[in-house]
């Protein structure tokens, strides 16, 4: 009995000496996990001041004692410092691939399967919803501090990451839905060069309506009248930080209030987006490195519950322009037009929750995703381009009365970042498989074929775009919604605030 305690007490000194990685900020222990040892909780960068809480973050922290990890939460109600922190998780090697995972939003990601693969698996979290995203040139608000929160987060990388025996020159950044445009809009940015080697963009890009603000400064101006202050200058940095989550929700807009905008010159802050994405990426002003990028083949399922509950159908049946994206700047004359292309397009009179789902996907997700591979690939780009169609047993659930059809978005999720890393049975199983090698190959090799015989991915040829659809087996298909792309681009080129501004 004595020997086996022996055993243990040897066996826990070992393994916590050997957990313990020594940062120029400090000492944190790891806590071994499933074939990686996980090191979370690490703060990247810190604020000063009531002003600092919506500008680029500083130097990072520094602490005296082995810090213990601990899992990194972050909502929009969140103190700032519980924000500015990530995950490493790390299994045994040299020099490893680096995959930093860029949170869109509050969600939990178990890297198990990908750090299985000998990925280090880097997870950040950033300033959320105004704190993170408020832009006001009235109130000395610069813009995209949660964004420069992500830049910060690859320069702790560069500086940090041969600790945990990663390699800083192959490292990918990745995202899913706001992540995804987060990631996209470090290519159009002086802050990022050189940070990264390639990125994957999960259903989103920064040209999406959702992702960037046209219209910052009018958010932030409903804001600041939610609030009975005579300086302008300090009603944001004063109020309470759960107060303002709060009021910026009242905004009412579908998706989130307040997203990436295009940024005034502010003294001492460091410019990130000084133009709008759409201007710098048709044009080509961007960071060319591999991508791969893509999305679901039912996108607008995710909001199943809330189109139901808002009796969508019934509302658009009446007046089309319901849910018409906030950025097209549109006459009364201009109007039916749109409206006639529209309803040729997906209804023809007749309105159904799945015609919806379809209009909803492309008006906010595909057409703009398209867009952004094209200008993409135009530049020079090796692009990847895939579908994921697989509706399986883990994921979205179904929506009571709404049958659903095809991958919400999200779902790949579900498969990428399974719940407690656990290896799905069947046909999830399979897919699962596809996506963890695919996504593990570009990371390792900036090819999601690497050195598999599998398939043969070769990036987009833009006079001839083909999609790799994945769903238990993997094929390549032509892209399939050409007509309600080409549609859309029309829209856009006639009426997108930007067109029409410049």
């Amino acid at each position: 009995m004595i020997k086996i305690a022996l055993i243990i007490i040897t066996w826990y000194t070992q393994t916590s000496v050997q957990n313990v990685i020594n940062l120029a900020q400090g000492k944190i222990r790891g806590m071994p996990r499933d074939g990686y040892i996980f090191y979370g909780g690490i703060p990247y960068t810190s604020i000063t001041g009531p002003t600092g809480r919506f500008r680029r973050g500083g130097i990072a922290p520094t602490w005296k004692e082995v810090r213990a990890s601990s899992e990194a939460h972050c909502l929009p109600s969140s103190p700032i410092e519980e924000c500015l922190k990530l995950d490493v998780s790390a299994p045994g090697g040299e020099a490893l691939p680096v995959l930093v995972w860029v949170a869109g939003g509050t969600g939990m990601y178990n890297p198990t399967k990908l750090a299985k693969e000998g990925l280090i698996v880097v997870t950040v979290r950033h300033r959320l919803g105004p704190i993170g995203f408020l832009c006001s040139s009235e109130d000395k608000i610069p813009g995209n501090a949660g964004l420069k929160d992500v830049v910060m987060a690859l320069r702790w990388v560069r500086d940090n990451i041969v600790a945990f025996n990663g390699n800083p020159n192959k490292v990918v950044v990745a995202g899913q839905s706001f992540g995804a445009a987060m990631a996209e809009s470090l290519l159009v940015t002086h802050m990022a060069k050189g940070l990264f080697h390639g990125v994957i963009l999960q259903s989103g890009t920064v040209l999406a309506p959702w992702a960037f603000n046209y219209d910052a400064e009018d958010r932030a101006k409903f804001l600041r009248m939610q609030f009975n202050e005579s300086r302008p200058v300090t009603t944001f940095a004063k109020a309470g930080i759960a107060n303002l989550a709060a009021i910026a929700e009242e905004l009412n807009l579908p998706y989130m209030p307040f997203g990436i905008c295009m940024e005034n010159p502010l003294k001492n802050e460091e410019m990130l987006m000084s133009a709008s994405p759409l201007d710098l990426i048709t044009k080509g002003k961007v960071t060319r490195v591999p991508i791969m990028m893509g999305y679901t083949t039912n996108e607008a399922y995710i909001f199943s519950s809330v189109l139901k509950d808002a009796n969508v159908v019934r509302k658009m049946s009446k007046e089309m322009t319901f849910l018409l994206p906030v950025e097209l700047q549109t006459s009364k004359r201009a109007m039916p037009q749109i409206v006639k292309k529209v309803n040729e397009m997906y209804f023809e009179d007749n309105m159904t929750m799945p015609s919806v789902f379809s209009y909803h996907k492309d008006a906010y997700f595909l057409s703009h995703i398209h867009r952004s591979l094209r200008c993409h690939a135009s530049s020079g780009s090796p692009v990847y381009y895939y579908q994921f169609s697989y509706l399986g047993n883990v994921g979205v659930d179904e929506e009571l009365d709404v049958p659903k059809f095809g991958a919400a978005h999200s779902d790949e999720l579900a498969y990428l970042f399974s719940e407690k890393g656990r290896d799905l049975d069947g046909d999830d199983g399979i897919v699962q498989g596809h996506l963890i090698t695919l996504w593990s190959n570009f990371v390792k090799h900036l090819n999601p074929s690497g050195a598999s015989k599998q398939i043969t991915w070769e990036p987009v040829n833009f006079h001839d775009i083909k999609v790799l659809n994945i769903n238990i087996e993997l094929n390549f298909i032509e892209f399939p919604y050409k007509k309600e792309a080409q549609m859309w681009e029309d829209v856009y080129d006639k009426y997108y605030y930007e067109k029409i501004r410049s």
